[in-house]
């Protein structure tokens, strides 16, 4: 269980870090807002399959413990 709350903290911590790098980078190079379909899918699809896989983890520590 505690490898479980370290990894979901450490999963946290570097998607906080990696969001505030992002931003700072594209807010200075990027003056005028353009979309873009890989890069939307991606943040996206990325955290989604992330969830389901600390899900599917968490799941599997609950079942054992009982």
């Amino acid at each position: 269980m505690d490898t479980l709350y370290f990894f979901i903290a450490g999963v946290t911590a570097f998607f906080a870090l990696l969001v505030v790098a992002v931003v700072i980078f594209f807010a200075i190079t990027h003056r005028d807002p353009a979309g873009s379909i890989p890069l939307e899918l991606g943040w996206s699809i990325l955290p989604f399959l992330v969830s389901m896989a600390i899900f599917a983890w968490a799941a599997l520590v609950f079942f054992h413990l009982i």
